[in-house]
């Protein structure tokens, strides 16, 4: 997600057309993405409420698609997939069948679980009417995401402003109303389903051509580039200034769960404590993406903010030591 960001902020500063095959390419390699971050947040927020059935078989059902983007891309995770211009790799005819098979099983297996949790009483009982986030505050903290459109915020980067190849191919924005951890799970349970329609929409579709553009001329520096990409967890925002050399000069990157922290109040208000662990984790937070480290001293009760300089400084000491 993030490198498709960051290069698509490039290309957008130096004036780059990405090729038609190229914007294919990422936007399958975006929806599997998709997919196993989806399962993986189905798993972990079965194990928070203690259904560890549902845990286990998300994970299993995840699987094949981490080898699936390990034979596209060389890796699990971190695809290094993206260059500026285009993309790496091809995902070439031979590699179509194997794509389907594994897309069908995992259509069956996800349209399975769904089934068996929608009838779940004790799933509905900790999930449905819990943690509620009302539609006017989630568009008064400009939340994203399955978060946000749980509470019936029709807002999906894919569809607002398209990129890659979401222009070309169909893409449905996946909202529910009532408001609870329940409509954000089915959210994400949904939006599974489409991204694998969407990647075989995509290899149906996907033309010919080169994977990169040429790029002949260095990118002038001091120019403005911003991309956004509907991460797994909403929206994910990338500013990029162009500098000397080939490099940026400014980048900052905005996560979604920066953003979605804010409903996490609102959301625990008034429930009992054992459910503010599955409230929190119904956002699929990332904490790593938040750029903020705070600690509160139990005895004391002192807060102390660490600054960038601050975390510099604590790891140039931890390494010093080694």
């Amino acid at each position: 997600m993030h490198s498709t960001g960051y290069c698509q902020a490039v290309e957008k500063a130096g004036g780059i057309e990405v090729p038609r095959r190229a914007r294919y390419i990422r936007t399958i390699v975006l929806e599997l993405e998709r997919i196993q971050s989806h399962l993986l947040w189905l798993g972990i927020a079965a194990h928070i409420i203690g259904f560890d059935t549902v845990l286990m078989q998300a994970w299993r059902i995840r699987e094949p698609v981490m080898w699936l983007c390990e034979k596209i891309t060389g890796n699990r995770k971190l695809y290094g997939i993206n260059v500026v211009g285009g993309v790496r790799r091809d995902i070439p005819k031979a590699m179509h069948p194997e794509l389907m098979e594994v897309l069908g099983r995992i259509e069956r297996e996800t349209k399975a679980v769904l089934d068996a949790v929608v009838t779940d009483t004790t799933l509905l009982a900790r999930l449905a009417n819990v943690g509620i986030l009302p539609n006017k505050d989630a568009s008064a903290y400009s939340l994203l995401g399955p978060t946000a459109r749980g509470s019936g915020v029709a807002i999906d980067i894919r569809v607002d402003h398209p990129y890659a190849a979401y222009g070309e191919v169909e893409t449905n924005v996946m909202v529910e109303t009532s408001e609870d951890i329940w409509a954000r799970t089915v959210v994400r349970i949904k939006e599974t389903l489409d991204s694998i329609r969407i990647i075989r929409d995509c290899l149906a579709m996907m033309p010919g051509g080169p994977l990169q553009a040429k790029i002949t001329e260095p990118i002038p520096p001091g120019r403005i580039g911003q991309s956004s990409v509907e991460a797994p967890r909403g929206e994910t925002h990338h500013y990029v200034i162009t500098g000397e050399d080939n490099r940026p000069y400014r980048w900052k990157a905005r996560a979604p769960t920066f953003q979605n922290l804010q409903g996490v109040p609102i959301m625990v208000l008034g429930e009992t404590i054992a459910d503010v662990p599955i409230a929190l984790g119904s956002i699929d937070p990332c904490f790593s993406c938040t750029e903020r480290l705070e600690t509160v001293d139990v005895r004391s009760g002192e807060v102390k903010v660490y600054t960038k300089a601050d975390l510099f400084r604590l790891c140039k000491e931890r390494w010093s030591k080694r």
